[in-house]
């Protein structure tokens, strides 16, 4: 059985982890270095990529070989639009600062309410990337119990397009929608 580590204690890190423990995952929460050492996937469930870096980076080398799942947008105060470049992702930013993790960017095309939708709500499509492609693969079996519906959606360059999808409305879209290519 693969543990996946939430690290962080708010409704989105509880969400998170919720949704894994019911799809049958073994779960550990917290904000401490054991989360890390004890799990194979690891979710920092912070404010912005720099706090997923910060809190991260002492624990640096308990990644080695690790899945790093990115959830983060980089959002400006207000989520009225985005800091940084239009090109850069924060994926991309981890897969930079953790090259010893492997990398996954997902979550990022949705907002947190998402989690609260119940059991009878309509699951929007998730928007996977990674430049691992055996780290995406688990990371994908892994959802395969979850309420949603996830799809490949590339490498870590097309984070940033994916990123955006939540602040332009295109992030709902859902797993009985028509799905362009």
């Amino acid at each position: 059985m693969t543990t996946i580590g939430v690290l962080g204690t708010g409704g989105i890190a509880d969400a998170l982890a919720t949704m894994f423990g019911r799809a049958g995952h073994e779960v550990r929460i917290g904000q401490d270095r054991e989360v890390v050492a004890e799990s194979a996937v690891v979710i920092p469930a912070v404010l912005g990529v720099q706090g997923a870096v910060q809190r991260l980076r002492p624990w640096r080398p308990g990644l080695r070989g690790k899945i790093l799942v990115d959830i983060t947008n980089p959002f400006t105060g207000g989520h009225l639009d985005f800091v940084g470049p239009w090109a850069a992702g924060g994926a991309q930013d981890l897969a930079r600062a953790f090259p010893e993790a492997r990398v996954v960017g997902a979550f990022k095309n949705v907002w947190w309410e998402t989690f609260d939708g119940g059991p009878d709500s309509m699951a929007p499509v998730i928007r996977v990337v990674s430049d691992d492609d055996a780290a995406k693969e688990t990371f994908l079996r892994l959802c395969g119990s979850t309420p949603f519906t996830f799809v490949d959606a590339g490498g870590l360059a097309q984070g940033h397009r994916v990123e955006r999808m939540a602040l332009s409305g295109e992030g709902g879209v859902f797993a009985t929608d028509t799905v362009g290519a």
